[in-house]
């Protein structure tokens, strides 16, 4: 490397020109002139290098405005990318276990319900087929009840026919037995007294 400080070309054999030389980094001094320390980010910058480079790269913005250099554009996209697709597939295993979770929930449910359907469904029937018996047997008795009280109303009629008969007849029947007692009186104070007749032997 060839040193253009001062020195001479040694492959040439000429003088170069002297360039100018940039002041010396002093810390100390730096650090009595400020009364708090500076941060790397806030430091003075490093005096350039005036060596044979091919290309010269701007030094970092000094102060609170520093940004981190970005990563060249291939390897950063392809990073980002697998970096977005492992999230992607994360979130899609987080999602289809909690989805099969929750779908086993309802499939659970939706089974109770169909279950819970039929039940009602059967007692449903039941209580319809309870409610037709009990309805055949409450007309059954109420038709048991109208026979019993037409045929009490029909002996209720006889009864009162067979106590109108009893009314015209019993007087006449009255009648009749106060006559024959009469007639049994005076036939036996009218007969005479036979008397006793002994036969011999």
């Amino acid at each position: 490397m060839v040193d253009i400080f001062g020195k001479k070309d040694e492959k040439k054999g000429g003088d170069l020109p002297e360039l100018p030389k940039p002041p010396s980094f002093n810390p100390s001094a730096q650090v009595t002139d400020t009364p708090a320390p500076l941060s790397p980010m806030s430091a003075p910058l490093p005096p350039p290098s005036f060596g044979p480079q091919t290309s010269l790269t701007p030094p970092p913005p000094v102060g609170g405005d520093f940004s981190i250099p970005a990563p060249p554009s291939g390897a950063g996209v392809s990073s980002q990318e697998l970096l977005t697709e492992d999230i992607e597939k994360i979130a899609e295993s987080i999602i289809s276990e909690k989805w099969n979770k929750v779908k086993e929930e309802l499939d659970s449910l939706t089974s109770w319900k169909t279950e819970i359907g039929t039940q009602v469904t059967s007692f449903k029937s039941q209580l319809e087929a309870l409610d037709k018996k009990v309805a055949d047997a409450q007309n059954a008795m109420i038709g048991k009840v109208d026979e019993y009280n037409k045929s009490l109303g029909g002996v209720n009629v006889e009864i009162q026919a067979m106590g109108k008969v009893f009314e015209k007849i019993i007087p006449q029947f009255t009648d009749n037995v106060n006559r024959l007692s009469e007639i049994v009186d005076k036939k036996s104070v009218s007969k005479p007294v036979m008397p006793e007749i002994k036969e011999e032997e």
